[in-house]
């Protein structure tokens, strides 16, 4: 996951644009690049600090930078279902299903994470 995420965030910095361009809107303003680009931040920076983390031996900080990642996640698709009215119903689902499948991701690493440490306190 944060290796994906990282990727994200590279390409959200790169290329602000493209999402928009996908989702149908012709020429995106300069505020929407400028929050593109600050998600992209956003996501590079949780994503290195994943992969840092799980190439560490402490098991707690993968936990950390995974919890980290799962509540800015589930916060996504919170405020994507929120937005329904003002960005309207097709642009608000396909975000929080997009976010929601982070979640998934997020969910899936922390269980790992779990056995992982559980599996280094057995004598």
């Amino acid at each position: 996951m944060g290796w994906l995420r990282t990727s994200v965030g590279i390409a959200l910095m790169a290329a602000p644009g493209a999402p928009m361009r996908l989702a149908g809107t012709e020429s995106p303003t300069g505020a929407v690049l400028l929050l593109m680009r600050t998600i992209g931040i956003r996501d590079l920076v949780l994503g290195l600090g994943t992969v840092s983390a799980a190439r560490s031996n402490e098991t707690s900080d993968a936990r950390r930078w995974v919890k980290a990642t799962l509540a800015s996640d589930a916060l996504d698709t919170v405020v994507s279902l929120a937005a329904l009215r003002s960005i309207g119903r097709r642009d608000s689902l396909f975000a929080a299903a997009l976010a929601l499948g982070f979640v998934c991701g997020d969910l899936q690493a922390l269980r790992a994470a779990s056995e992982q440490q559980s599996s280094q306190h057995v004598p």
